[in-house]
């Protein structure tokens, strides 16, 4: 099995470009990047009139990057990351930054990632996940040969859509047949990304990830959401209710720090033009994962419906097969749901005291 990752003979490309660089996995996977000893380039963009994040994760905002024009600099213990708020609609300014860069390999992780969020703003979802994509491929077309990076885009579970409660977990062969706006723009984003391999013979890797949580995770997110009413009921500075969506829906988590081991072995030993699972292969139900918040509260909480809190189309069922991801990299998950929930409830208690 070929990899993507040699590149030709006295090709100078070094670092790692990172789309959504200070997003929750982009900063898991910039710090392991960093931690490798790599040099590490990162954009993402910020809406309209809020300024960048003085932290994310271990990331220090410390100001302008003296060594890369228009980029800020964010420091940490593992080293710098040059990061430039750009928007991925703005193709000819990503190309002309790819050309100047020319980083080795790209990881794109740049997404609208919320399937509800997508039902309120379906076009918005679109444009990012899709045009986005289409700029970035575009960019990496135009360069030479010999100076294109390989790289690796990140698609979603959700492209699957309802599956029969009975179902065996999914391999890479289910049809696709998604029912949100996201998963339609993750679908038609693997499609074009297998259509570019094919028609310019670029070196790209895609995965379809199943749900992955762990700290940093945004509140928007089942599992921090919980998280947080848990640890804002125990302080007293919110009420002893856990308001939820959907329980019944069974899911397949990874742990974050688990997803970014896989993202940097597919860069390393993953097929261009395959698409690769991430996920645990274990189904979980949202109801299971509450129960194991809830056995670690420190105070008794009540549960509480939240019609708000579901979305008008969901999958009862998604739970995928990684069989294909292990034989060609040789990964294993490492984390245990229940420790993973016990950190973001950690991390939700700090951020209540």
């Amino acid at each position: 099995m070929t990899g993507v990752s040699p590149r030709p003979h006295g090709q100078t490309l070094s670092g790692a470009f990172v789309t959504g660089a200070l997003g929750f996995v982009g900063r898991h996977l910039t710090t392991a990047l960093l931690q490798a000893g790599s040099p590490v380039y990162g954009l993402g963009k910020q809406p309209d009139g809020v300024p960048l994040p003085a932290t994310a994760g271990e990331l220090v905002l410390s100001g302008p990057d003296p060594e890369l024009a228009g980029a800020y600099r964010y420091s940490g213990p593992a080293g710098t990351l040059a990061y430039m708020d750009l928007d991925l609609e703005d193709g000819s300014t990503l190309a002309g930054l790819l050309a100047r860069l020319q980083p080795a390999v790209v990881y794109h992780l740049a997404a609208q990632s919320s399937a509800a969020v997508s039902f309120r703003e379906p076009a918005a979802t679109l444009r990012t996940n899709l045009l986005g994509t289409l700029n970035l491929l575009e960019a990496v077309r135009q360069l030479p040969k010999d100076l294109r990076p390989a790289v690796l885009v990140i698609g979603s579970a959700e492209e699957y859509g309802p599956q029969p409660p009975d179902a065996p977990p999914l391999r890479e062969d289910a049809p696709l047949n998604p029912i949100s706006p996201y998963g339609v723009s993750k679908a038609a984003q693997s499609l074009l990304c297998r259509q570019y391999v094919r028609s310019y013979d670029l070196r790209v890797v895609l995965t379809r990830s199943f749900s992955h949580t762990g700290p940093g995770q945004d509140e928007r997110f089942v599992f921090p959401s919980f998280a947080r009413q848990i640890a804002a009921a125990e302080t007293g500075r919110g009420p002893r209710v856990i308001r939820v969506g959907n329980l019944d829906a069974i899911r397949d988590f990874l742990d974050v720090r688990d997803v970014v081991r896989a993202y940097l072995a597919l860069i390393e030993d993953g097929t261009s033009g395959q698409v690769y699972h991430v996920c645990s292969g274990k189904p979980l139900s949202i109801r299971q994962g509450l129960d194991m918040l809830l056995t670690e509260a420190r105070v008794p909480v009540t549960i509480e419906p939240d019609p708000d809190r579901s979305r008008p189309a969901d999958i009862p069922v998604l739970v995928g097969d990684n069989s294909k991801l292990r034989t060609c990299t040789g990964w294993e998950p490492e984390w245990e749901i229940s420790h993973t929930l016990a950190a973001l409830l950690a991390e939700a208690r700090k951020e209540t005291t």
